[in-house]
């Protein structure tokens, strides 16, 4: 049977295996022919003959359990042991007959795993796309129901050998399959962030960037809002779908199609449902690293022998810092280094502030850092300096000693609080901010006219190198049962002031009874009336005051009361009931209203709102230290932009439309449309040239009398 015939004999073997199984063995003896053939002399017509017979025994092997461990054996062989003979096509045809196999069982896909990873090096394009796409499909199948540990193991350690010894694209595709399971969630534990750190050290500049922009790109998204809101309006239009799907289920006339269908929209949304109720949290994948210590070590003794462009040394300062930073690592040595880039002619030299800014830490000692901000000081922050260069160097000390504040003196911190006065707004709200927080982390180092009105939320001092005190509780738990005490703190002041004004009402009447008597049974002179006027009065002040100092002994009382039942309540909070991300943004937001309120009570300008996002986190935002408080200068586009919503959107003018739309133009639009030089000797023109101021004015009045009338 020819090979002509082979879909003919495919369709035959399905349907009846035991009666063409001599057909099929013909066949299969036929293949290894013309392979033998084919390795003395290859050519196009062997390799289109042996690629279709090679799909048909792929395809009806099933049937034939004799031949299952015999044919993939022989596919590995020739495709790991003859690839550079074959072509593309050819190698592609033999991939993918081997990936028939595995899906029906019939070839282990470890073995499979590996064959294709070694595969990866081969100069061929479409080959390394095909098996990169095949083995992350793969790995993702295996692991839905269950993860395989065993297979994921043998596969791991198999991609942490060819890290260094494959070849450099095959390295890199693997250490790519890797962050793409990695992102799906798939691979997301320790030992796969651990191996594609062991790619941040290899020698190859290609391998590394791979690995190096992993960790860099790996940031908790912010817009985790957006991206929910965006969930739940698709699992809204889902469900109206389905309930559309439902309604016509029951009303128009029912089919197998119709139903399959409808159980699978039903299984999709029982699938999102699922996802929607188990939200996993954004985290780092540094904080997974089992040694981040010797990993850091190692990338700055690589880092101190790269001859390479600037950007991949800039890569692995930025992966230092933030391993230092995340970590709270010791690396002395890594601050004086980064003064040698800190200039600002550098290339970059937010993102190299940003870095220093992200090692600094609270476990580093003070002398360590305090030269690196004495360097950006002198650098940076200079009056032969732009306002610009000015306001980011300040803006970067900030954000150091936010982490670090001890690491600042107290002259260098005056000397910098004077910018406040600057004339550039930019430099100015830049020096207030750094006031701002030393208000807050160490009010003793500022001068007296800029440390403020102290505050619960202000430190006078800074606690010492190394000094932490113990959290009794979660800090800011009391705020949320603080509306409730609020409450019965109105309740006990409104009824302390009723009892007071009860007793001032009983005085005052009492006084105002003998005032009558005394009055009614006396005719004495003004001067008797005088003094018992001034008797009563010092009695009401002696009453009067008596009764303030009970008031304050009540406020004293209800206060020292109602610090009691915060700290009980915080206690119940911490024992009774877990808290949610709900409940710790609700004392966030109650800390920044008592906040904002304290600020409105000193000061009756505007004060920022209370839902202000600050920066929080493991990661240092470089748009802090590059942010300016100027209008940005806008481009061209920006300004037409501005230009044309501004204008009016009303036309002015009536245009009457043609009474044919083919015919020509009027002689009155041509005439306005000629040429001046043809019209220049014409009568009208030159009468209108000729004519005297007092025919002009005549003319003037005229035409605005027409336009009155219309």
């Amino acid at each position: 049977m020819g090979t002509n015939s082979l879909p003919t004999l495919q369709n035959l073997i399905r349907r009846d295996p035991a009666s063409y199984k001599d057909d099929f063995s013909i066949q299969y003896e036929f293949l290894k022919s013309r392979l033998s053939l084919f390795f003395v002399s290859p050519s196009a017509e062997l390799n289109n003959e042996i690629s279709e017979m090679i799909m048909f025994i792929s395809h009806c092997i099933k049937c034939y359990p004799d031949y299952h461990e015999e044919f993939p054996k022989m596919l590995e062989d020739l495709i790991r042991k003859h690839n550079s003979i074959l072509t593309s096509e050819f190698r592609i045809m033999i991939c993918k007959s081997l990936i028939i196999l595995r899906n029906r069982e019939l070839y282990q896909p470890v073995l499979l795993m590996k064959l294709f990873f070694e595969l990866l090096g081969c100069p061929d394009k479409a080959l390394r796309e095909m098996l990169k796409l095949h083995i992350i499909a793969d790995i993702k199948n295996i692991n839905v129901k269950h993860r395989n540990n065993k297979m994921n193991r043998a596969v791991q350690v198999f991609i942490q050998t060819m890290l260094f010894k494959a070849s450099p694209v095959a390295a890199k595709i693997a250490l790519e399959i890797m962050i793409e399971l990695y992102r799906k969630k798939i691979w997301n534990e320790s030992k796969t962030v651990n191996i594609i750190a062991d790619g941040c050290l290899s020698s190859n500049n290609k391998v590394m960037c791979t690995a190096l922009r992993f960790f860099l790109a790996n940031e908790p998204s912010k817009d985790n809002d957006d991206d929910s809101d965006s969930d739940q309006e698709e699992l809204k239009d889902r469900e109206k779908k389905m309930g559309a799907m439902l309604r016509t289920a029951g009303v128009t006339k029912k089919s197998r199609n119709k139903l399959k269908k409808l159980e699978r929209a039903k299984l999709i949304l029982k699938k999102d449902k699922k996802k929607k109720k188990t939200p996993e949290g954004s985290f780092l994948a540094i904080h997974l690293l089992n040694d981040p210590q010797s990993f850091a070590e190692k990338l700055f003794k690589q880092f101190n022998r790269l001859t390479d462009k600037f950007e991949i040394k800039l890569m692995v300062i930025q992966l230092i810092a933030r391993v230092i930073g995340v970590h709270q690592l010791f690396l002395f040595n890594f601050y004086p280094y980064l003064q040698k880039y800190l200039n600002h002619s550098q290339l970059h030299c937010t993102k190299i502030l940003a870095a220093a800014a992200q090692a600094s830490h609270s476990l580093v000692p003070p002398d360590i850092i305090e030269p690196l901000i004495r360097h950006i000081a002198n650098t940076f922050i200079s009056d032969h300096q732009k306002n610009e260069v000015m306001a980011v160097g300040i803006n970067a000390v900030r954000e150091i000693c936010a982490r670090c504040p001890l690491a600042m003196t107290k002259e260098l911190l005056q000397d910098l609080a004077m910018y406040k006065k600057h004339t550039d707004k930019g430099v100015s709200m830049a020096a207030r901010s750094l006031i701002g927080l030393f208000r807050t982390v160490n009010r003793s180092l500022l001068a007296k006219a800029d440390q403020g009105r102290p505050d619960e939320f202000m430190k006078d001092v800074a606690d010492g190198y190394g000094a932490e005190k113990p959290l009794e509780s979660i800090p800011g738990i009391e705020y949320l049962n603080s509306s409730s005490s609020e409450d019965e703190e109105e309740d006990e002041s409104d009824k302390a002031e009723a009892e007071d004004n009860l007793e001032s009402s009983c005085c005052l009447s009492s006084d105002g009874t003998t005032r009558k008597r005394r009055r009614t049974g006396s005719e004495s002179s003004m001067f008797r009336k005088r003094q018992r006027t001034n008797s009563t009065s010092s009695n009401r002040s002696r009453k009067t005051s008596l009764s303030m100092e009970k008031g304050r002994e009540r406020t004293t009382s209800q206060s020292s009361t109602g610090s009691l039942k915060l700290k009980l309540s915080a206690d119940a909070w911490m024992t009774e009931k877990i808290l949610t991300e709900e409940d710790f943004k609700r004392i966030e937001e109650r800390r920044l209203e008592s906040l904002m309120q304290g600020k409105q009570q000193r000061k009756g300008k505007r004060q920022a709102s209370p839902n202000r996002e600050e920066d929080k986190g493991d990661l240092v935002n470089q748009a802090n230290i590059e942010h300016i408080a100027k209008h940005k200068k806008q481009s061209k586009e920006e300004r037409l932009e501005t230009i044309r919503k501004g204008r009016p959107t009303k036309k002015f003018g009536i245009k009457r439309a043609k009474m044919d739309p083919f015919a020509s133009s009027t002689n009155a639009d041509k005439r306005k449309n000629k040429n001046f030089l043809m019209v220049v000797n014409n009568r009208k023109v030159k009468g209108k040239r000729n004519k005297s101021f007092k025919d002009k004015q005549r003319d003037l009045k005229n035409k605005l009398i027409r336009g009155r009338k219309i």
